[in-house]
Formats: structure tokens, C-alpha cells, sequence
């Protein structure tokens, strides 16, 4: 697992799912720091309407109609149905945009959605689930999920011999269970998750603008303490990616390095992202 990303509060957001070419969110300067790999994005998904979250569209929209790369390929954008910052988005790029070479797609989605990635052995999709951000307006969280199979429980003591006579008489299905698992769970810009939404998730991008709680005035961001809570209480497998800290914090942006993963009694990293910063994470 590739990702590309960039946070800095109020300012831009944005992150780059290498595997499946998808761009969460659209902050400013998504597409200048992207690059070539702007004309590989094949889907952009919106969590919410902000400008630190959807302006740096109009850049990416313009960039693959304009620059060397391949102008033929559709961009499918999806977004919380009945977001009216985002209505107001796709207007104004419609006005602007009037002579495109490529299909510039809106899918409004509602929680509980399924867009398909990939098919074949073992699909992957996206999952939308609901977050809370702002009192008026929608947002949503996405979870990358790929269907898997392995052996039935029942059959865990069973031996190589009984397993393969089975295939042979019942086929691959007698001894095979399918399961979905998350790989990777963002929420964008929102209080703390349900953790029953992100349940199992391998890796966790979430919220944490304060790292203090006693430094938010206002119900709308996560603190680091509630982000590491929910990771916990949702079984997070593999790694929790803190994102969107205020740069009220860069002073300690030593202390955050330092800090990146280190936390007993935890089963999964935690890495905090210094806001304003470049970031990639393997």
C-alpha cells in the first residue's frame, strides 16, 4: 500500500491510494505535487464541501484537459449526495469547463453505497459510511474493502488429504468461506468514527486536528486521544494514520516524528502527519 498525501488545516487536504488511483478529497496543490500521476487518477472521492477539500478540482480538472497526458480518459468524482458545496463545485467547473476531451462523471452517493473497483478472484470496493463534520452539511467516510476466502472453520483441523478430496467431490466451495476486510478506512474531516463503520480495517486514516483536547473549541475535529480510542475500539489491524493536526502544532513537529508509532498497549502504528508537509507512507 502506496500513499501520497498532503494536510495542513483550513489550508488543503488531499490523499493519494496509489494501488487504485484514487484521489481522496482535492485540496489545493493536489495536482501540481501529483504531477503525471494527476492523468492516473481514474476516481476523486469527496468526504465534504470545503475548500480546503474540493478547490484543488478545478486545477486537476483543468491540468488533465490542457497538459501532456492522456486527455481521453474519463474522471469519475464521487460525493455526499445533497452537498450543496460541492452542487456549487460541479456548477462552476461546468461553466468553465465547456470544452473537455474527457468525461468529467458525478456520482452523488448516499451512506452504505458500494462502487466497484476491481473484479476477477478477489474484488475490491469502495464502501461509504456516514461522518460528522458540520451540523449542515453531509460528509462521508470510505473504506477500500477486497473480498477474500479462506478455509472454513470447521474444516481448521481437518488434513491436506480430507481437504483435497473434498475439492474433488464438492468442488472449492465445500472448503472455501468468503469474507470482506477493509484495507483502508478514510473519514476525512470529522469527529471521532463510529468504530462499528471501520470495524477490522488493516490501516486508518483519521482525523486528529488536536492533539490537546483542552485546544478545541468547537465539536466538529477528533483529538488524538479520541482517534487512537476509536482505532482501538474498531480493531484497527495495521496502522493508524493521524491526519489533518492543526499547525498550532508545528513547533512540535520534532516531538510528532518522535512520537510516530510509539504508544504501548497498542496493537497497530500510529503515525501522526506533520501538518503542511508532503507525506508518503509505504
Amino acid at each position: 500500500m502506496k500513499i501520497l498525501m498532503y494536510s495542513k488545516a483550513l489550508y488543503s487536504s488531499w490523499l493519494y491510494y496509489n494501488a487504485d488511483r484514487i484521489l481522496f478529497d482535492a485540496g489545493e496543490g493536489a495536482s501540481s505535487v501529483l504531477g503525471n500521476k494527476a492523468f492516473a487518477i481514474k476516481r476523486v472521492f469527496l468526504s465534504h464541501g470545503h475548500a480546503d477539500h474540493i478547490a484543488g478540482l478545478v486545477s486537476l480538472v483543468n491540468i488533465r484537459n490542457n497538459a501532456m497526458g492522456d486527455k481521453e480518459k474519463e474522471l469519475i468524482v464521487y460525493y455526499p449526495k445533497d452537498n450543496y458545496l460541492v452542487s456549487e463545485m460541479m456548477s462552476f467547473l461546468g461553466r468553465t469547463n465547456r470544452r473537455l476531451n474527457y468525461d468529467l462523471v458525478w456520482v452523488p452517493l448516499d451512506p452504505g453505497d458500494r462502487v466497484e473497483l476491481l473484479s476477477g478472484q478477489m474484488p475490491r470496493y469502495i464502501e461509504t459510511f456516514p461522518t460528522v463534520h458540520v451540523h449542515n452539511e453531509t460528509s462521508l467516510g470510505y473504506s477500500i474493502v477486497e473480498v477474500r476466502h479462506r478455509l472454513r472453520s470447521e474444516l481448521s483441523g481437518a488434513s491436506q488429504e480430507e481437504i483435497i478430496h473434498l475439492v474433488r467431490e464438492k468442488g472449492k466451495e465445500a472448503v472455501t468461506a468468503t469474507y470482506h476486510q477493509r484495507l483502508f478506512s478514510y473519514g476525512g474531516d470529522s469527529v471521532a468514527i463510529k468504530p462499528s463503520y471501520i470495524e477490522g480495517t488493516e490501516v486508518l486514516c483519521h482525523d486528529t486536528t488536536f492533539l490537546d483536547e483542552q485546544d478545541r473549541k468547537e465539536y466538529k475535529h477528533a483529538t488524538l486521544a479520541e482517534a487512537i480510542a476509536t482505532a482501538r475500539a474498531a480493531g484497527v489491524k495495521k496502522e493508524l494514520i493521524c491526519f489533518h493536526i492543526s499547525s498550532r502544532y508545528k513547533t512540535k513537529l520534532k516531538e510528532i516524528a518522535a512520537a510516530s508509532g510509539h504508544y504501548e498497549g497498542l496493537d497497530f502504528k500510529v503515525t501522526l502527519v506533520p501538518p503542511g508537509r508532503i507525506f508518503a507512507i509505504d
